[in-house]
């Protein structure tokens, strides 16, 4: 029997992590767990019972049973980012290392049910998603916009509706942008947060259109064939011939 638990997931990733050069691949990955281990000691989140996925740029963790999402939620949302966010700050500003590159974050805090027993991580959808987001493109049109940012923020449906918009606590539910995630044809919406800056003075990329929306109501039904001639539209629709003429393609 598949047995789930629900628990809270964390995933974070370096910005332009590929165009750097080796050396600084090794000091970005120190920076980034560095960073996470800092601000979750200096508030206290027992980082040791995580279970943590590493992937060269990112990190993916899964936090323990307890104390819970109610605990741990509003504690990641308001302490943990105020410090990770100085915690980048501090190791951007020591640029005497010659290998220094400046460290950029994007971080998904997602919440549900989670199988913690797969045989090579943890299967199922509420473990995918966290990272959708993270990779999404509203997420990296948020760093795009704000150059002096060094960490954003975006958070699942559930993470909002059930432990932002209840309040009381930071960030306030206005503070966070209401954004469209369309990744590898799975779609979720979501909420994005910048510290700092006010998401809702950027543009957001328009979302791929969904495949449930391909066929567009003006379009001939199921199984029809559109043929553009150029003196007239050709329509065929389950056997029916459609001639339409329009004057101004007429050749003079």
């Amino acid at each position: 029997m598949v047995m789930h638990d629900y628990r809270v997931l964390l995933t974070a990733d370096i910005e332009n992590y590929g165009d750097r050069t080796d050396a600084q691949h090794r000091t970005l990955q120190s920076g980034l767990i560095g960073a996470i281990e800092t601000a979750a000691d200096r508030v206290h989140l027992n980082r040791e019972s995580w279970s943590r996925q590493v992937g060269g740029d990112s990190l993916t963790a899964v936090l323990p049973a307890e104390p819970g999402p109610l605990v741990t939620i509003p504690l990641l949302l308001d302490q943990f980012l105020t410090e990770l966010d100085m915690a980048i700050a501090a190791r951007n500003s020591r640029r005497d290392d010659p290998t220094w590159a400046r460290m950029r974050i994007r971080l998904a805090i997602h919440v549900g049910p989670l199988q913690l027993d797969g045989a090579a991580g943890w299967p199922g959808q509420h473990a995918v998603q966290p990272a959708r987001m993270r990779d999404s493109a509203p997420i990296r049109a948020a760093l795009d916009t704000f150059r002096d940012a060094d960490l954003a923020l975006i958070i699942s449906r559930e993470v909002f509706r059930d432990y932002v918009s209840q309040g009381p606590g930071r960030p306030r539910p206005s503070e966070f942008l209401e954004v469209a995630v369309a990744e590898k044809k799975q779609e979720y919406p979501a909420y994005l947060y910048v510290p700092h800056f006010d998401v809702h003075d950027m543009e957001i990329p328009e979302p791929p259109p969904s495949r449930k929306n391909d066929l567009s109501p003006s379009s001939p039904r199921s199984g029809s064939i559109t043929n553009k001639a150029k003196r007239g539209d050709i329509l065929f629709a389950q056997g029916d011939i459609n001639v339409t003429r329009d004057s101004k393609r007429r050749k003079k």
